[in-house]
């Protein structure tokens, strides 16, 4: 079951510098001020998605959980300060950001979850946590035992990855089988995802002994690894981002009015 995931794709962008560019643009969008760069990035990182291949589907599931995990919680709370400000008339409760403030800052987060999105979605979770060895080295000269630690976690991602796939398929089997009227069909699905979850829990415990014996087996480099390298496609990606901060500099500056 250990699998080795150091050995990228040649056409995959180097992890360092995709990290770094992830990071810059992150930062981007709270350094500039012209509508007119904001328009830019976009189209930017969504050529982005384009050059990267990334699925559409991916694209909305990002956006529904965005949706979800922060706008949902944002607008409540917004909704709720301007309810308890025209209760209680009290300017703790008042709301000081107009409607650009509100959508400006929305933008700014959607940017960085967007990026971070793009940076997980397109990098192999073995460079991910090769590249966070590399980084956290200097823990190593203290004493901290980073690799035991980074060890676990991808053996504990390896068989959640395995576990997934088996619910996915449980589940689909599960549909399939339904066949009668949409109210049996519905009680059918409902038991059936029950009897999975059920089925999951069981097998979790069932596998403790399993993960533990994998975690002290694995060797390090057989599960994660990074090593630096660049190519004509990283080359290229630099160079758009600086051609990039370049255009939105000169925006910022005025020079090119």
């Amino acid at each position: 079951m250990i699998t080795n995931q150091k050995i990228n794709n040649s056409d995959d962008l180097d992890g360092l510098i995709k990290f770094i560019l992830t990071a810059a643009l992150a930062c981007l969008p709270f350094l500039i001020v012209e509508q007119m760069n904001y328009v830019i990035l976009s189209v930017y990182l969504l050529g982005a998605a384009f050059v990267l291949r990334v699925r559409l589907r991916t694209l909305m599931v990002s956006a529904a959980s965005y949706s979800i995990i922060v706008l949902l919680p944002y607008f409540f709370g917004l909704l709720l300060s301007s309810i308890l400000y025209l209760m209680t008339d009290n300017a703790l409760f008042r709301v000081y950001q107009g409607y650009y403030e509100v959508s400006l800052r929305l933008f700014r987060l959607s940017v960085v979850w967007y990026v971070s999105m793009l940076y997980f979605y397109t990098t192999p979770i073995g460079t991910v946590i090769g590249l966070l060895d590399k980084l956290f080295f200097p823990l190593k000269l203290i004493g901290v035992p980073v690799t035991n630690y980074l060890k676990v976690v991808m053996c504990i991602v390896i068989e959640l990855k395995e576990t997934g796939t088996d619910v996915v398929k449980n589940l689909r089997e599960s549909m399939r089988s339904n066949i009668g009227s949409e109210k049996k069909k519905f009680q059918r699905n409902i038991t059936g995802i029950s009897q999975i979850i059920v089925a999951l829990i069981v097998n979790s415990f069932e596998k403790l002994d399993k993960v533990q014996s994998f975690v002290e087996n694995a060797k390090p480099e057989d599960l994660y690894g990074y090593s630096f390298k660049i190519t004509k496609r990283d080359i290229a990606v630099i160079f758009s981002f600086v051609l990039l901060t370049t255009v939105v500099s000169i925006i910022e500056n005025g020079y090119w009015l």
